[in-house]
């Protein structure tokens, strides 16, 4: 994402940070397929003011569409393209007040935003998609021997891939992006957003990345024998490729040695990576089907909160609710959603008591949105 990309969206997340949402928050709108948004906002003019409250509408109506089986594709492709088309599913607008001070206009305003439209929109554009109980995963690992980078294929890749067919994890194994088998994603942000990109195109939901440094310690006679003993120092980084979030990390360094220089730096390679796996995937597989799928018990949606609010929320549930695992399953504009789970079928909470936690905070003030299902609870933010 260039330069130029980037300064609209970080005015947009400026301005939207300081926008307060009144105690309508969001009302039925003049149809079931419109919602409307009231909310303070501001900016060097009105017309930059109305330009971000429009956006900051049509990113909210998007950060609904969380709460189902289905999520969206292409975070990077998505903003370009909602600062591009937002106008076109803003159905009315509305400037409740105004003010000036300092060369800085506040206002108060409503926003109606065509929903249904914008689904249909996006769906025709393939931004959605539904998440595997079990994504494919793609490997990238940067691979040094004795400080200096190994070219082509490193033998890292394949010591990944061993250990995940043994955990029953799925992998793309083929180059799916320009240089990606060979690099730490985790050390070019540019490079992330592209092999990001591909791995969506690919159907790939997780990347593996990281960096192994294969070091000679030694070598020597035994039995007339020369031998070789390397060490391999690995850290691995498991990234979600639809939002880019770090879901888990690890470094093991294990040592191998053998007659054949090769073997020793595959099989020290290998103990290293698999025991990172080991140890990160069957914890990152149950979370993962717990934050991605929609087998929750519960799905709570909470509109117009920040991200401290937004974890002071997950926070309060996860105390409050015994029993009950709290994963937060997006992120997007001011929606944030969290699936949960039972932990214990004897103390599984009942709808009532989960209201109640969200109704007894201090900050953010929430009040409760009726809803069709039993599942499914929204809250909105009281200012």
């Amino acid at each position: 994402m260039t330069r130029g990309m980037l300064k609209p969206i970080v005015l947009t997340v400026v301005t939207v940070l300081w926008a307060t949402w009144c105690a309508g928050g969001e009302s039925a709108g003049p149809a079931d397929n419109q919602k409307r948004y009231e909310f303070d906002i501001f900016g060097p003019t009105t017309e930059d003011a109305m330009r971000q409250a429009e956006m900051h509408a049509v990113r909210s109506a998007v950060g609904e569409f969380y709460l189902s089986d289905e999520m969206l594709l292409g975070r990077g492709l998505l903003e370009r393209y909602l600062e591009k088309y937002y106008k076109r599913f803003i159905a009315a607008e509305t400037i409740l007040s105004r003010r000036e001070s300092r060369g800085t206009v506040f206002l108060r305003v409503a926003m109606v935003v065509d929903s249904q439209a914008l689904e249909e929109d996006l769906r025709q554009k393939r931004f959605f998609y539904k998440p595997r109980r079990r994504p494919i995963l793609y490997v990238t690992v940067a691979e040094a021997l004795d400080g200096a980078p190994t070219a082509g294929e490193p033998i890292s890749r394949v010591a990944i891939h061993e250990p995940l067919k043994q955990l029953l994890m799925r992998y793309e194994e083929r180059v799916i992006f320009a240089q990606a088998a060979n690099m730490d994603l985790t050390q070019d942000a540019q490079q992330l957003e592209g092999a990001r990109e591909a791995a969506e195109r690919s159907g790939v939901e997780v990347l593996i990345t990281g960096r192994v440094d294969l070091t000679l310690l030694q070598e020597r006679k035994i039995n007339f024998d020369d031998y070789f003993f390397y060490s391999a120092r690995a850290t691995l980084t498991l990234i979600r490729v639809d939002d880019g979030k770090v879901l888990d990390s690890g470094t093991y360094e294990a040592e191998a040695g053998n007659k054949d220089r090769e073997a020793a730096k595959r099989v020290a390679a290998s103990r290293a990576v698999t025991k990172i796996l080991q140890d990160l995937v069957p914890r990152f597989a149950e979370r993962w089907e717990r934050t991605m799928t929609d087998y929750a018990v519960y799905q709570i949606m909470v509109v117009g909160v920040n991200e401290r609010e937004a974890s002071t929320i997950e926070d309060r549930l996860a105390t409050r609710l015994k029993g009950m695992g709290v994963y937060r399953r997006s992120t997007f504009e001011d929606v944030v959603v969290y699936n949960l789970f039972s932990t214990d079928k004897a103390e599984v909470a009942d709808r009532s008591r989960v209201e109640q936690v969200l109704r007894d905070l201090a900050s953010p003030r929430l009040r409760l949105v009726p809803t069709k299902t039993e599942k499914h609870i929204v809250a909105k933010r009281i200012s």
